[in-house]
């Protein structure tokens, strides 16, 4: 037993045209096509299915055999099937309605999210976002398998995927209130000091920040790492080190009441890019490029407010 058909649904449109129009050279007329190709078309299907279809008349045109008007039926319900199913693939493509599965680097989550989720209930009533919160390394497996449509992460975490960039940022330091660095302006990594680092649990990032400080010629500290963002903030106000950071809080005050700073960082430091990630060769749908907008006017907004704050 084979899927392969033999016969293909424009060899069926020439058939049922020509049925219809009860000639061939006005079949090829309606079809945009030429009566050899038509009248072909017709031939091969009839050979691929074994039936004759049509009685050719020299002066009268074609007619339906008994097979034919049998077949005339099943053709046209399978032509307004296939229809369908092009209608439904076009509405895919180009309507917002419907579920987006989308990936986020979870420390970027708190920031974004939450304004991302309103703005879209706002702009698409109908556009059902399930979001999966996950460290870098799960969400590039999440594009792979098909999970997600795209990812929300950072450029240096977006692997082999392809990535577009949304908004560039720079670094800076998270240190206690009372900490003297950066209080007169800006401060290289080497101002840092033998410090530790504390940051999240997330070998990629913690790879990121290797790099960074071996591009400045500064030797790596020790590294805290805990598993949520509002736990290195609050071990940042309790004096345990400082966090490079490329989000920025509205708020620099820990969850337990301790206050925090953020210092810019100047030197050999290139700013990173926060962005959507796709897997290379994915057209973005509708749905996609629809939040994907969203987001943009999300971190327009998250970022004017913290410029500010």
């Amino acid at each position: 037993m084979t899927d392969h058909l033999g016969f293909s649904l424009a060899q069926l449109r020439y058939f049922v045209v020509s049925a219809e129009a009860g000639n061939i050279s006005e079949a090829a007329e309606r079809l945009c096509a030429s009566q050899s190709t038509v009248s072909s078309a017709v031939m091969r299907l009839e050979r691929q299915l074994g039936v004759q279809l049509l009685l050719r008349h020299r002066s009268r045109g074609v007619t339906l055999t008994p097979s034919g008007r049998h077949l005339l039926r099943e053709a046209r319900a399978l032509l307004r099937q296939a229809g369908n199913i092009k209608a439904q693939g076009d509405a895919l493509v180009s309507d917002t309605a419907g579920q987006l599965d989308v990936g986020f680097f979870f420390p970027i989550t708190p920031f974004l999210l939450p304004l991302a989720y309103r703005m879209t209930k706002e702009r698409h009533a109908r556009l059902q976002l399930n979001v999966h919160e996950e460290s870098a390394d799960r969400l590039l497996e999440h594009l792979r398998d098909g999970l997600c449509e795209l990812i929300v992460t950072y450029d240096f975490l977006a692997g082999e995927s392809r990535f577009q960039p949304l908004i560039d940022l720079s670094v800076h330091a998270l240190v206690p209130e009372s900490d003297p660095r950066g209080k007169d302006g800006p401060i290289t990594l080497g101002e840092l000091g033998t410090r530790p680092l504390v940051t999240l649990d997330s070998p990629p990032l913690v790879r990121h920040f290797e790099k960074l400080y071996a591009n400045a010629g500064v030797t790596m500290p020790r590294v805290i790492t805990a598993s949520s963002l509002e736990t290195v903030r609050g071990l940042v106000a309790a004096g345990a080190g400082v966090a490079l950071m490329y989000q920025r809080a509205s708020s620099m005050t820990a969850l337990d009441g301790g206050k925090l700073r953020a210092v810019e960082i100047v030197g050999d430091t290139t700013p990173s890019s926060l962005g959507v990630a796709m897997m290379p060769g994915l057209s973005m749908s509708s749905r996609g490029a629809a939040f994907r907008d969203v987001l943009r006017s999300a971190i327009s907004v998250t970022y004017e407010m913290t410029s500010r704050a």
